[in-house]
């Protein structure tokens, strides 16, 4: 009687035994594939946001596009990061040309570092010419680029003409040393801002005149060949 109940035990364990390690398997395969599942879930959501985020980065760019149409490479030059002086000069000589005045004594200083980044370098010079175009002239520098202003004035006439001792500071940012991340959130131009850019977009730029060769011109010999 006992060898036989021992018998029917050892037979009922194998397959009990193999009917637990299948629901464990079953168990094992379920808790992995719903963490699984979870993840896929998890990346398809964040790629969602990821693209709605470059969605309405590419309208707030249609946006600006739309508000400047055509080149908008002026935005570098509104404060740059470097040739600042260069770019002052430009428009100093420049707008000397346009009101027909006479530029001499021209100096320009060191930068000064300011407050949010943003830099200055002055350039100082004396302007002679008609009372009128004086007066235009420096009126002129309100709406040049880079952002400049005019730090110091001081005026003597003689005769028909008028000298003007100049100090005109040039603005200048670094570039930001830290890129924002693709992901992160960018907000609409505000009316404000959007006014702002219509009005920069109006300014002058700075132009420099590229020496060109002389049709007269004849190169001489070389005495080596």
């Amino acid at each position: 009687m006992n060898t036989n109940f021992k018998n029917e035990i050892n037979f009922l364990i194998k397959p009990v035994a193999i009917i637990f390690i299948i629901i464990v398997l079953i168990l094992l395969v379920s808790i992995f594939g719903l963490k699984k599942m979870t993840l896929v879930r998890s990346e398809n959501q964040l790629a969602k946001e990821k693209e709605t985020t470059f969605q309405t980065k590419a309208t707030i760019l249609e946006t600006v596009e739309s508000v400047l149409p055509g080149d908008i490479t002026f935005l570098d030059v509104v404060l740059p990061s470097r040739g600042s002086v260069l770019y002052g000069l430009s428009q100093i000589k420049n707008q000397a040309i346009n009101y027909n005045l006479f530029i001499s004594n021209m100096k320009s200083g060191t930068v000064i570092p300011g407050s949010a980044g943003v830099s200055k370098v002055t350039i100082s010079f004396e302007a002679e010419g008609e009372e009128q175009n004086v007066y235009k002239f420096l009126d002129s520098f309100s709406t040049l680029l880079p952002l400049m202003n005019i730090d110091k004035v001081s005026l003597s006439k003689s005769a028909n003409l008028v000298r003007a001792n100049v100090s005109v500071n040039i603005f200048s940012a670094e570039l930001p040393k830290k890129i924002p991340a693709l992901t992160g959130v960018v907000n609409e131009l505000t009316t404000k801002e959007i006014t702002l850019l219509k009005e920069l977009a109006t300014y002058t730029l700075p132009q420099f005149i590229e020496p060109t060769v002389s049709e007269t011109f004849s190169p001489k010999e070389d005495p080596f060949n």
